[in-house]
């Protein structure tokens, strides 16, 4: 494809009107460097990941959580913690039972065998990333030749997704002082039981505010709740 054109398609994610539009476009985009399934997140875990931006299995997406393999996820670990690319890939020779081990195993299973994970860091603190995986283990060399192409897509990525979520900001979104709160400290990384200790309420009076919080953003959990609530700059950290 023609650098002009590539670009053109690139800057076409800037004028999407929604999540649809904007999940079309990007999708068209990572096929065309030649991958199969992409996922953006705005949230260290990828399981708060809308599905409207991603293509990455759903049937995959609930086994990774249901695993809780968030925490065992090299890809997610490097993103959390470097502003580098992470090249990655699944060994299916690997033998043994550890849980990185079964966690990869598992994704080939889903054709998920090799990608690129690109580090994003938002306005406000937050850390995300976009991966972009490939099935077909005979292309995987092709990963380090594609990663610029990655890297252009990956910011005008996050740019329109946080161009959206600005223009879909709720014209009156009102948090009382205790729903801030515990957004705040839930950022942190405090669990219910440890910000009620803080706040000096019961847990479930926690979950509650949390719960109110989510429904009001229009989102669903805290972490989508969190990561709302700072992209509207309801809060910081």
């Amino acid at each position: 494809m023609h650098m002009l054109e590539r670009w053109d398609n690139l800057q076409q994610l800037l004028d999407c009107t929604s999540a649809v539009h904007l999940r079309t476009l990007a999708s068209g985009c990572v096929q065309r460097l030649g991958f199969d399934k992409w996922i953006y997140s705005l949230d260290p875990d990828p399981c708060g990941a809308a599905e409207s931006l991603r293509t990455f299995p759903s049937e995959w997406m609930s086994l990774y959580q249901r695993r809780g393999y968030f925490a065992v996820d090299p890809v997610v670990d490097h993103c959390r913690h470097h502003l580098t690319p992470c090249l990655w890939a699944a060994d299916p020779a690997a033998r043994g039972a550890g849980y990185q081990t079964r966690y990869f195993r598992e994704a080939l299973e889903f054709g998920l065998f090799a990608g690129i994970a690109l580090p994003l860091h938002g306005p406000l603190g937050q850390s995300g990333m976009l991966s972009v995986a490939m099935a077909d283990p005979a292309q995987a060399g092709a990963q380090l030749r594609q990663l610029g192409e990655v890297q252009l897509l990956a910011s005008f990525l996050h740019e329109a997704q946080l161009r959206l979520d600005s223009r879909s900001k709720p014209a009156s979104v009102h948090l009382t002082a205790r729903e801030i709160d515990c957004l705040c400290w839930a950022a942190d990384g405090k669990t219910s039981w440890e910000i009620g200790r803080q706040l000096g309420i019961s847990e479930r009076t926690v979950i509650f505010h949390l719960s109110n919080s989510a429904r009001k953003l229009g989102v669903i959990g805290r972490r989508q709740a969190i990561a709302r609530a700072m992209s509207l700059q309801l809060i910081a950290i």
